[in-house]
């Protein structure tokens, strides 16, 4: 028989080959003669060796590789696989020779056949079939010459031999998902690829044989069995899709890496198909998901504008299509929110919001509008989900009010936030987790429209879920009860307010450590709540520890600081240190003025009373112009009836009394 592959070898003495070291192959295969480096022991000119009888070492050999390039399949009319094994590219490297001094090592490739004429076409029938392996008998010889062996003796040395077994399970992800042969036969022939399982059974003989003229010759020679199983992978958009359902599963078990992975290759999958497959839209949406959730939201702006371009093409009537475009444009809105980009965020949710709407008006059967001369209603359309319609518009709302929050406009905020709570309980239940982050952001929110009372009533709605969720001595209970103190300190009830604090920092320092940034945030409200109880050096204590965590954790020019920083220097005026609460505002002056801008409200009101401390220094003409500037802008941002205005404004009135007698 004529060898399918197969390589000369290279004989080296003294040497020892690795593992995966193979020789090149010599010009013609079979009986080629190796080179020789080192030469024999005439060639030195050494003595003649001695006659004594010597017992003939034994040739070593192993099996160091095999490589198997599996045989053509085709697909018979009845559903059955066929498999032509005369193609079959099988080699096997081996590596054979003498070990000890002056040993000699041998690499071979030996390529090998199909003994059995008649097994050249493996037939798989039948499902069951082509779930096991189906075997065929391989053999294969070759042959090297490797000079005058360094022995004394002139006899042959023993033949060696070895087993190998190995099976190919290939790379798992490689390719597309695998499937069992019952799926594939259930599929169109096109959704599919067929590859085969390889796998070897071989028993090696390695032999030395050494002529009158003392040059020996290695023989090497592989029997054993083929085995052939037949193993299915989906490709093209069947693959995207199962792909896709992978990386949700590892999505929703927190799994990114994995879910990122399978996402590559789901693209990878469908990215050649013409026209392009809707569930490329899916996959890159997750991906964009995935990178939010990772805090990457460039990379995920990136994959949620070309999933927004797929939905774009796809979209229509169906509701189905209408509310992934809403989902991947409320994601989008999301990633431009982290970015800070929030004219993009507002344009994106507010499209996301409308469709929603839309959605939900459909699903609820819409408006009663009939053709002429008819009484029906329109029908309502069978493909909406109203509960997941509901929730996404919930979900969409409650990001658009985050948004508006961060633009300063509370107003609709709050309503943003109304809604979202509204639309939750009625579809979730009042008792669901998701409604008390609804309800701590709309207190923030009523604080900001001056609502004292009602956001106290907010927080001790979210207090109540997150005690019910996650128990009284949970992080997410103490940032809440955190909130409700600085509600209660609002409107007067201090000692309430410095109850929840201290409630709050117990669980904190006990859950995060006594230097975290939420430590630090409740070491500053608990100061606040102090000083306006009259207890002032205790408030500065509060203050000077969560400065000392602020410097620590984010550096000396934050906001948070500039924040501790005001406070702290309205304490010191509480106790008539106006030397220290100076000193305190124009630090946070400074740092508010870079981090926020000159205009900004919070800007303004720390150059209040930075003009407030000044005038207690004995300059009230300079205090005056201070003072008189922050009063202008606070009006201008915030209006004339907000508390902080209407206190500027009867400030300025007294301090031009004082200008007015002094001059």
């Amino acid at each position: 028989e004529t060898p399918m592959a197969g390589a000369a070898a290279v004989a080296k003495r003294s040497r020892r080959l690795s593992s995966s070291a193979s020789a090149p192959a010599l010009p013609a295969a079979g009986n080629a003669e190796a080179s020789h480096l080192v030469e024999d022991d005439h060639s030195r000119g050494t003595a003649e060796p001695s006659s004594a009888p010597c017992t003939p070492r034994t040739v070593e050999v192993s099996v160091e590789a095999q490589e198997v390039l599996g045989p053509p399949a085709t697909w018979s009319s009845g559903r059955s696989v066929e498999a032509h094994v005369d193609k079959v590219a099988c080699t096997v490297t081996v590596k054979a020779g003498l070990t000890g001094r002056n040993g000699i090592n041998v690499v071979l490739r030996v390529g090998l056949f199909v003994k059995d004429r008649s097994s050249r076409l493996l037939c798989f029938p039948a499902a069951e079939a082509l779930e096991s392996f189906r075997t065929v008998g391989v053999a294969g010889v070759e042959e090297c010459d490797i000079g005058r062996l360094p022995s004394r003796s002139r006899a042959s040395p023993r033949a060696g031999m070895c087993s190998h077994s190995w099976v190919d399970s290939g790379p798992p992800g490689w390719g597309g998902p695998v499937v069992t042969a019952h799926e594939a036969l259930e599929l169109e022939p096109s959704a599919t690829c067929l590859e085969f399982l390889p796998g070897l059974d071989l028993r090696v003989t390695a032999s030395c044989s050494v002529r009158d003229d003392g040059q020996a010759k290695l023989r090497v020679e592989v029997e054993g069995e083929l085995r052939l199983q037949p193993r299915f992978r989906l490709h093209g958009r069947e693959a995207g899709r199962r792909l896709y359902a992978t990386a949700r599963e590892c999505f929703c078990a927190n799994d990114d890496l994995k879910a990122l992975q399978v996402c590559e290759e789901a693209l990878t999958m469908t990215d050649g198909l013409q026209p392009r497959p809707p569930e490329m839209g899916d996959v890159l949406n997750l991906m964009g998901a995935l990178h939010l959730r990772r805090r990457t939201p460039a990379l995920a702006v990136t994959c949620l504008e070309k999933a927004l371009a797929m939905r774009a093409h796809f979209s229509g009537a169906e509701a189905a299509e209408a509310a992934k475009l809403a989902s991947t444009l409320s994601t989008l809105g999301s990633a431009h929110q982290m970015l800070g980009s929030y004219s993009e965020a507002l344009r994106c949710l507010l499209r996301a919001v409308s469709i929603l709407e839309r959605l939900v008006a459909d699903s609820a059967g819409g408006d009663d509008v009939a053709g002429e001369g008819s009484s029906a209603p329109t029908p309502r359309p069978a493909d909406i989900n109203t509960s997941g319609a509901e929730e996404a518009l919930a979900s969409t709302l409650h990001s658009l009010g985050g948004v508006y929050r961060a633009l300063g406009q509370h107003v609709d905020a709050r309503r943003c936030y109304e809604k979202a709570l509204s639309v939750r309980e009625r579809v979730l239940g009042a008792d669901d987790p998701l409604n008390a982050a609804t309800l701590n952001n709309l207190g923030a929110v009523l604080q900001q429209l001056s609502d004292d009372r009602g956001a106290v009533r907010t927080y001790q709605r979210a207090l109540a879920l997150q005690a019910k969720m996650y128990g009284k001595d949970d992080c997410m209970t103490a940032a809440t009860l955190s909130n409700l103190g600085s509600a209660h300190d609002r409107v007067g009830e201090h000692r309430s307010a410095i109850e929840c604090h201290s409630r709050a920092l117990l669980i904190q320092e006990k859950h995060l450590g006594a230097d975290h940034q939420g430590v630090a945030a409740t070491l500053h409200n608990l100061g606040n709540a102090l000083a306006a109880a009259g207890r002032g050096k205790d408030a500065a204590r509060c203050h000077w520890r969560a400065l000392g965590i602020w410097q620590k954790s984010l550096g000396p020019a934050h906001p948070d600081i500039a924040a501790t920083l005001h406070s702290l220097g309205n304490v010191y005026r509480g106790l008539s240190e106006p030397e220290a609460a100076a000193t305190c505002f124009a630090g946070a002056l400074r740092i508010r003025e870079v981090a926020l801008g000159p205009t900004h409200s919070e800007t303004a009101r720390t150059r209040h009373c930075a003009a407030l401390a000044a005038c207690a220094l004995g300059t009230p003409e300079a205090a005056f112009q201070e003072l008189q500037a922050a009063s202008n802008t606070l009006r201008s941002n915030l209006g004339a009836r907000h508390p902080w205005v209407l206190q500027a404004r009867a400030d300025v009135e007294a301090l031009s009394e004082v200008v007015a007698i002094e001059g």
